[in-house]
């Protein structure tokens, strides 16, 4: 990983990047290798997508068919990472000789922003496409300038995470230097989205042992080649048991970054660049967060008799009515203290992951009891699905934890 770490916040060439993760890539001396390119749906990506085919596909990935080797990809507005699709990628490449090795998994996220020459300086976000200046990328613009088609407003929730507004951050002249804002807004957004991919990642069973390298890259669009500015590196190594994950590079607060041209190259920097870190277990978070907010079920405690038959029916009854018991107990807790109890299923792990935002939300008091009606909703579809044995679990632990005092 030292190679790859030099790149950090730099501008390079391309193929620099995809040939140094190439590099680090063979160091894991994997069984099999995998690829995930995320890129946006603009034409200028080409370039992007086509360095990567040429120096890490062709050269690491097995052959879809003869002299075919593709990977795994998603180009939509933004280059937004979708949940649940590291999972399928990884299934994808859990190929036979993966079953008797590690294999290794990457995981590109390639945001952009246009670049033009102005004078000795640059301008950021715009191009000129097809003899006329252009927007670019168009999807950052949009979000900055609050607009309302549906993909942007996803966008938007994973701008807002966390309880950071970063929409607001980088509309801000006192935060962010406003010739910078697309640069940074281009930057935070390879950031979060590759956060996406990691809690997919810590919240998923691989098929076969797996090593994921999560590379977040921000592609610069010029009028003649384009470049690249590397903006961290996630290593998940799920070899052996749930995923370790240490992370480095840059942070994800626009208002710290600090941009500037090195002998005619970029470079993005911020106080958390060269520090290695332990990524974040968010559930884990927002368990502490909510405590540290007094969010508690005790509301529901005035249900704890109902809570303690219901223990007691599946304990005479076993797991045969334990789906039925499970499915009347939360029904009664969506309506007695949803946003306690939605968070209880969150931290718990019953609710996915893709709720995280949501929880972030209702745990700092950002929601209304409707925002939790998602959580119960799903986990009461899940339940159906669920054995009888885990049915039974679900309604055992929750009894030891709400019933209280018989």
């Amino acid at each position: 990983m030292h190679t790859l770490r030099e790149l950090l916040g730099k501008e390079h060439p391309l193929d620099t990047a995809c040939r140094t993760l190439r590099d680090t890539c063979r160091l894991e001396r994997p069984v099999a290798v995998g690829a995930y390119h995320i890129h946006c749906s603009d034409e200028t990506e080409k370039e992007c997508a086509d360095a990567f085919q040429q120096w890490f596909v062709q050269e690491l990935l097995p052959d879809l068919k003869p002299w075919n080797r593709s990977p795994f990809r998603t180009a939509n507005l933004g280059a937004r990472y979708e949940w649940g699709t590291a999972g399928i990628a990884e299934d994808h490449y859990a190929i036979p000789e993966a079953m008797d090795g590690v294999k290794a998994v990457v995981i590109k996220v390639s945001s952009h922003v246009g670049v033009l020459p102005q004078g000795n300086d640059q301008q950021f976000g715009k191009i000129q496409r097809y003899g006329a200046p252009s927007s670019c990328c168009g999807a950052l613009t949009g979000l900055l300038c609050n607009s309302h088609l549906p993909s942007l407003l996803r966008m938007r929730e994973v701008f807002q995470s966390e309880g950071k507004d970063r929409v607001a951050m980088l509309n801000d002249a006192e935060q962010v230097d406003p010739a910078y804002r697309l640069l940074f807004a281009a930057v935070v957004n390879a950031r979060l989205q590759s956060r996406r991919a990691v809690l997919d990642i810590q919240n998923m069973a691989p098929r076969s042992p797996t090593v994921f390298l999560i590379v977040p890259c921000v592609t610069l669009d010029r009028s003649q080649r384009d470049t690249e500015l590397v903006v961290g590196c996630y290593r998940a190594d799920c070899s052996n048991g749930p995923a370790k994950v240490t992370y480095q590079g840059l942070g994800d607060d626009p208002s710290k970054y600090e941009a500037l041209l090195h002998h005619g190259h970029l470079q993005v920097g911020d106080d958390q660049l060269q520090q290695e870190r332990v990524a974040r277990d968010h559930r884990e978070i927002i368990d502490q967060w909510r405590a540290r907010h007094g969010i508690d079920p005790s509301p529901a405690r005035e249900h704890s008799a109902q809570i303690r038959e219901a223990a007691r029916k599946v304990d005479k009854h076993g797991s045969a009515v334990a789906q039925e018991v499970a499915t009347a107990l939360l029904t009664t807790m969506a309506v007695a203290s949803p946003i306690p109890f939605a968070l209880e299923l969150f931290v718990s792990g019953a609710a996915g992951i893709h709720h995280v935002y949501r929880a972030w939300r209702l745990a700092s008091g950002g929601a209304e009891a409707n925002d939790a009606r998602p959580i119960f909703d799903e986990v009461l579809a899940h339940i159906e699905s669920l054995s009888p044995e885990e049915a039974q679990q679900l309604v055992q632990s929750l009894a030891e934890r709400y019933a209280g005092e018989a």
